[in-house]
């Protein structure tokens, strides 16, 4: 059995996809019924609960060989970071109550500081509580930025005809496809080709400013030559907050886009051959357009 956690989002969905194709016994976990039918008409065990309640999570991992393992993101709530530390500790106590050998955890490249990072600081501490479990081994999958951040955009391109964030024009930073995500933790949970406590780095094909990610999102969506404005951290918060955020989410959210124009997130990762992943932006956007 694989135990696999957000299973109604992009990476979790994707895993649970490959591995039931592969004919895998497969649990998926997540907060909607309706979302996680599908993957119960195809021959999947669904359970619907909360990542910050134990009880929900000793039956997600029950009997279950190897996991993924995807920390929650819940942006409306106002206790976010409180939060998302509670379920990293349950997540985290289930999973060695019920002795899940293989832990492959959906993380984020900026988890290896503890602050400054946004969401990833959270990452940070559940990657430090992970690697602290006894007889299992556990692989930390940083990725970077998601290319599905972008898709956020659109209705403000749609309505204004512009693109921006608080992330600098010109400053060109790692985007990956999630779907890019999920095959290689797909393939690390069939295959349990890792050993101990390991972190593994992807970063997409290629770094991408915003005012170039900008111009293949226009171009994907009939707008030829979208433009990029550099907004103030406090307009993008005030912004985030008016759609429904958190003040806490989007603080972190606002965080976010200042580290990676200060190198924070990033740091030092070099790209590697093994860390490069194959989908481009355009393919990404001509398939979520799609859809």
């Amino acid at each position: 059995m694989i135990s696999v956690m957000g299973a109604s989002g992009n990476v979790g969905s994707g895993v649970a996809d490959q591995l039931l194709r592969e004919k895998r016994d497969v649990r998926v976990f997540g907060r909607s019924a309706e979302r996680l039918e599908p993957f119960e008409r195809r021959g999947g065990d669904i359970v619907v609960g909360n990542a910050v309640n134990l009880d929900d999570l000793q039956i997600l991992f029950r009997d279950a060989d190897a996991a993924l393992v995807v920390l929650p993101e819940d942006l409306a709530d106002p206790e976010f970071v409180s939060n998302r530390s509670a379920m990293s500790r349950a997540i985290t106590q289930a999973l060695r109550d019920q002795q899940v050998g293989y832990v492959v955890l959906a993380s984020a490249i900026g988890a290896y500081r503890d602050r400054g990072v946004a969401p990833a600081a959270g990452l940070h501490e559940l990657e430090k509580l992970l690697f602290a479990l006894e007889g299992a081994s556990v692989l930390a999958l940083r990725a970077a930025w998601h290319m599905e951040n972008l898709l956020a955009s659109i209705p403000m391109i749609q309505e204004q005809r512009i693109n921006g964030s608080a992330i600098r024009a010109d400053h060109r930073f790692p985007m990956i496809a999630t779907a890019d995500i999920a095959e290689v933790a797909a393939r690390h949970l069939l295959d349990r080709d890792f050993t101990g406590h390991t972190v593994e780095t992807i970063v997409g094909p290629e770094d991408l400013s915003m005012s170039e990610a900008s111009r293949v999102l226009g171009g994907a969506l009939g707008m030829a030559d979208l433009p990029y404005v550099e907004f103030p951290p406090e307009g993008v918060k005030a912004a985030l907050l008016g759609v429904g955020m958190s003040e806490e989410a989007a603080s972190l959210l606002v965080e976010l886009q200042v580290a990676i124009n200060e190198d924070r997130v990033v740091g030092g990762i070099e790209r590697t051959a093994e860390r490069t992943t194959t989908t481009r932006l355009d393919g990404f956007l001509m398939s979520a357009m799609a859809h």
